[in-house]
């Protein structure tokens, strides 16, 4: 009988034991707060998601240094690497889960999104997305999406192709589009609607594959047709690319994209191909017009050596979305961090002031219009 006891003893004492360590981890003094990330470092999406990564870390050595949190507080920022593979996002997510995570970066890729949501909303651990732009997706309490979605209507694609296809008297288009990608699909046809409202004959619709390297037979058709403008609906690497075929065999006039073609690796991957590609982004390093940007350049600048791109600047503001919520509630508890995020509804941010409406940030300021020259850099389209 004292046997059974003293093991009822032991088993209560580190109960409470386990207990003490959980709350002390989430009660706002002297508390480390753990925020998982399934991050793309290797493989095609490296190229998005290397940056944003170190953008998450610089926002969390940011929060850290200044004590944003709280005396004492700390943010500690735990990632692996997915491989683009949306099972391992599944398992890393639910591991975080169980080591105590607060919340979760994650959804770089639509097709890890997709395969994730569900996911996230039964073990109702917040995930913020840092980039993935398939329609619908924010759901909160559980899922927020700090990304910029250019597909709304009367969003960045509809204003975008609105103003440029006018001033660069595109009559004509091919629509390329990375095909086994449901976001590049849904954009693709948002696309498409705008260029006929526009008045353009879209003559040809090309689907690819995201795995495809040998963009030949998509070029020598592309040529054959001649038109105007390409319009890409294609994630970075297929876009550099198809670029680099379409330049090869003598296509020269205007590629139209989304802003994954902004990354100088790319251009690089391109052998210039992406010059004379136009783009609109939400953020760009060398035009930044409000304090939050012009600090997370700096601060960019002096720990990695080289400007922020699109990517540094979607997990910078998706770590620091996070921080807020916790700030707010005071807490790391999950349900308690759910219930914060639910409620923010503005923020100042790399992108200027943006608003939150069922979990979507959505920002009123217009976007900036870029264009790859030859030399591999990007300059102010004007038209």
């Amino acid at each position: 009988m004292r046997h059974r006891i003293l093991v009822a003893g032991v088993a209560m004492l580190t109960a409470l034991t386990a207990a003490a360590c959980s709350d002390a981890k989430s009660s706002g003094q002297g508390s480390t707060y753990l925020i998982g990330f399934p991050a793309l470092t290797s493989g095609p999406a490296a190229f998005a998601g290397v940056p944003i990564l170190d953008g998450a870390k610089l926002a969390v050595k940011e929060i850290n240094d200044t004590g944003f949190l709280g005396q004492g507080v700390k943010v500690e920022l735990k990632s692996g690497d997915i491989k683009s593979d949306p099972a391992q996002a599944i398992a890393q997510y639910k591991q975080y889960v169980a080591d105590g995570a607060s919340a979760v970066l994650c959804c770089g890729l639509s097709s890890e999104a997709g395969a994730l949501a569900p996911v996230i909303k039964q073990s109702k651990v917040p995930g913020i997305v840092t980039s993935a732009i398939l329609p619908g997706l924010a759901e909160p309490p559980y899922i927020f999406r700090p990304v910029i979605i250019p597909s709304e209507p009367g969003g960045l694609y509809d204003k975008f192709i609105d103003d440029v296809v006018p001033a660069a008297g595109v009559k004509t288009a091919v629509l390329l589009v990375t095909a086994d990608n449901d976001g590049m699909v849904k954009d693709a046809d948002v696309w498409d609607a705008a260029l006929k409202r526009n008045g353009v004959n879209v003559v040809k619709r090309i689907n690819t594959q995201s795995a495809d390297t040998n963009f030949t037979q998509a070029a020598t058709e592309v040529q054959s047709l001649n038109p105007d403008a390409v319009v890409s609906s294609m994630l970075g690497t297929p876009s550099a690319l198809v670029a680099r075929a379409l330049r090869e065999r003598g296509y020269e006039k205007p590629i139209l994209a989304n802003y994954g073609v902004d990354s100088t690796k790319l251009f690089e991957t391109s052998g210039g191909g992406l010059r004379n590609t136009i783009f609109f982004a939400p953020f760009h390093a060398d035009q930044t017009d409000n304090d939050v940007a012009r600090r997370f350049v700096e601060l960019y600048k002096k720990e990695k050596g080289s400007a922020p791109d699109m990517y540094g600047a979607q997990g910078y503001t998706a770590m620091w979305l996070v921080a807020e919520a916790l700030k707010k509630a005071g807490s790391g508890d999950p349900k308690a961090v759910s219930k914060a995020l639910s409620e923010i509804t503005k923020l100042d941010t790399v992108y200027g002031p943006v608003s939150y409406d069922g979990g979507q940030a959505r920002m009123t300021s217009k976007a900036t219009y870029l264009q790859w020259t030859k030399e591999g850099t990007l300059a102010s389209w004007k038209g």
